[in-house]
């Protein structure tokens, strides 16, 4: 009876060593991202943009963030951009956490450039954004054979175009009317 009991832990031990070092997806991390609808305020420089990005995990630990750059078509505009992570843990574990970018939303971004533009321009513009969740893990280990939980990370990115229109006209002497053509 000692013989088959002993084969039988045999087994249960080798297929645990087996669990143990195959790896495995063990993240929780989720991402979402939400991004505002990317338009000229009005008929000046400035942009309302931004993004949201909500993390969840189950572990005790959560990074959230992301960065953006806007940029036009026009050799007299520069980009501009910015970013922002933030970290939220507890004890127990279970977290969501949300991250605008830039802070305030929704934000009013100047384009630098813009007030150098001819009236009348058009210029095609992108809203470029990334995304990224990074949550906590462990490493579980004994005899030589380890296990790594969690450590999950989730990225994500895209472009948006926007346009934007300096008032006036090439013709018109006076850009003072608002005309938009």
């Amino acid at each position: 009876m000692s013989a088959p009991l002993s084969s039988i832990r045999l087994f249960a031990l080798f297929g645990a060593a087996l669990i143990l070092a195959t790896p495995h997806n063990a993240s929780a991390v989720t991402l979402k991202t939400i991004v505002l609808p990317i338009r000229q305020v009005g008929v000046g420089a400035g942009v309302s943009l931004g993004h949201t990005v909500t993390a969840t995990t189950n572990y005790n630990r959560v990074t959230a963030g992301g960065a953006y750059v806007a940029t036009c078509n026009h050799p007299l505009m520069l980009p501009t951009g910015g970013q922002r992570t933030l970290t939220a843990e507890n004890i127990t574990g279970g977290l969501v956490l949300t991250t605008t970018i830039p802070q305030w939303l929704p934000a009013i971004v100047n384009m630098p450039g813009y007030n150098q533009l001819p009236a009348g321009t058009v210029v095609d513009c992108t809203y470029s954004w990334t995304a990224k969740a990074v949550e906590s893990g462990y490493t579980i280990g004994a005899g030589g054979i380890s296990y790594q939980t969690g450590s999950g990370e989730r990225a994500d990115g895209s472009t948006q175009l926007f346009i934007m229109i300096v008032p006036g006209s090439s013709d018109d002497s006076d850009t003072s009317t608002g005309c938009i053509p």
